[in-house]
């Protein structure tokens, strides 16, 4: 008789019990199913969520971070223009950059302002103690120079002498101002330098000799739109020569470092109080137009920053409320997702086991039921083979049915348990190739076990003993 026929008629005949066996197969393949399928499927949704809170954290850093970098620009830039002002004055001419001029205090200042220089001169060591008085703080820049009207070719100009900047050794060092000029050269004003170049030797008069001092032409000034376009310019050692004041000066010019309106009285203070024999002269002009730039540029600069400033608080406070919120919900469906994990680690091996034991007791019970069946099978010549292939084929058909069955039930369980219960989307439950492979075989692999020791019962029994009972 064909082994498979006797199968399908056993099933027919004792539907109760296979049913019975089937179900139990179904259910623990179901939750070996289901358990994984969302625990993996709120993993999922949590890295999203995750993934979208990262999203807008780092966002909200990257706008962080570009207005602090547009903030440390407008302070760089800031920097800048208040650096450039001073370069600018460094590189413009001295009567434009200065904004104080120190001269002797009898000089009349209505005769200094017809010649354009003062008529009566000082001793050079006037510099020297501006340059090292220590309550002087509020002037820099000082450079000492001799200018007089000389005749030169044939026409009134200036000659001017420069004397390097006077270090101030108790102020933080600047960059130079005034005119660096190197002693054996001059500068010619752009209206002086018409028909020569640079190179060219020249000849001015020495006062008190009939020898004139030759010097190179250095350098020939763009034009100034000032006394300097008619202007001989030399170091200040050169200018002595030439004018016959050995170690004499009559104008010391200087710049104030603070450029503020209220600073006004305090500077003039200091410089009487340095060099009473002197007096002190404003650029008013320029000493204004230098303040208001510059305030300009550090009221707008502080206006800018302050509303940057605001921002940036504003985008702060949203990234560590962002922060504060993912931390909250990662720490939330940590929790949910480890005690997912632990039912599923937990629930699904009982169920499992629970399966094993429940198949086992049914084909014990097959097995009892069947004992006269057996022992005729026996009596006929059937060997332990075909018993056992009885019994373990029988588990291997209930295996496969209750897998494939309880593969699809536990897919639907697990979607619709997701989607009620936790909130996940459809989307993230994807039926895995290797969990359907594993059940194909464990199921079976399962339902074998579990019926081994009843049909090794079956296979032991003596059928002598069996056909004998009435």
């Amino acid at each position: 008789m064909n082994i498979f026929r006797i199968l399908l008629a056993e099933i027919s005949f004792r539907k109760l019990n296979f049913t019975l066996s089937l179900s139990a197969v179904m259910v623990a393949v179901a939750l070996f199913v289901a358990g994984p399928m969302l625990v993996e499927a709120y993993q999922q949704q949590t890295q999203q969520e995750v993934d979208h809170w990262q999203g807008l954290i780092n966002e909200s850093e990257k706008g962080v971070a570009e207005i602090r970098e547009g903030m440390k620009k407008v302070e760089d830039s800031t920097k800048a223009q208040l650096a450039e002002l001073s370069d600018t004055t460094r590189k413009v001419t001295l009567g434009l950059g200065f904004n104080l001029m120190i001269v002797h205090k009898d000089t009349n200042m209505a005769d200094f302002w017809a010649s354009d220089y003062a008529a009566i001169d000082m001793p050079e060591e006037y510099v020297d103690r501006l340059a090292n008085d220590y309550n002087l703080t509020m002037v820099v820049h000082i450079v000492a120079t001799l200018q007089e009207k000389i005749e030169w070719q044939q026409r009134k100009v200036l000659l001017v002498g420069y004397a390097p900047e006077a270090t101030q050794s108790h102020l933080r060092k600047k960059a130079p101002m005034g005119y660096i000029v190197k002693p054996g050269t001059v500068f010619l004003g752009s209206e002086l330098g018409v028909g020569h170049q640079v190179g060219e030797t020249i000849e001015i008069p020495v006062r008190g000799s009939d020898a004139p001092k030759q010097f190179e032409i250095a350098q020939i000034l763009p034009e100034q739109g000032s006394k300097d376009d008619i202007s001989i310019i030399m170091h200040l050692k050169d200018a002595q020569e030439v004018l016959d004041k050995k170690g004499r000066v009559n104008q010391i010019l200087a710049l104030n470092c603070h450029c503020a309106e209220a600073d006004r009285p305090k500077i003039r203070a200091q410089l009487e109080e340095a060099l009473p024999e002197a007096r002190v002269t404003e650029f008013r002009t320029k000493f204004l137009a230098r303040a208001e730039q510059r305030d300009a540029v550090a009221s707008s600069s502080a206006q800018v920053l302050g509303e940057m400033q605001a921002n940036l608080a504003a985008r702060e406070k949203i990234l560590e409320e962002r922060r504060t919120t993912a931390a909250k919900a990662a720490e939330s469906r940590q929790h949910l997702e480890k005690l997912l994990k632990t039912l599923s680690d937990v629930i699904t091996p009982l169920v499992v086991l629970a399966a094993a034991v429940w198949v086992g007791l049914l084909a014990l019970s097959n097995v009892r039921e069947r004992r006269t069946e057996i022992g005729v099978l026996r009596a006929l010549g059937k060997g332990t083979g075909t018993i056992v292939a009885l019994f373990l084929g029988k588990a291997v058909l209930l295996g496969l049915a209750g897998g494939l069955i309880g593969f699809g039930f536990g897919t639907l369980l697990g979607t619709a348990l997701g989607e009620s219960a936790l909130g996940l989307g459809v989307d993230l439950f994807t039926p895995r190739l290797d969990v359907f492979l594993y059940t194909l075989i464990g199921a079976p692999l399962l339902a074998a076990l579990a019926s081994y020791l009843p049909t090794l019962a079956a296979v032991i029994e003596d059928p002598a003993i069996v056909l004998r009972e009435p």
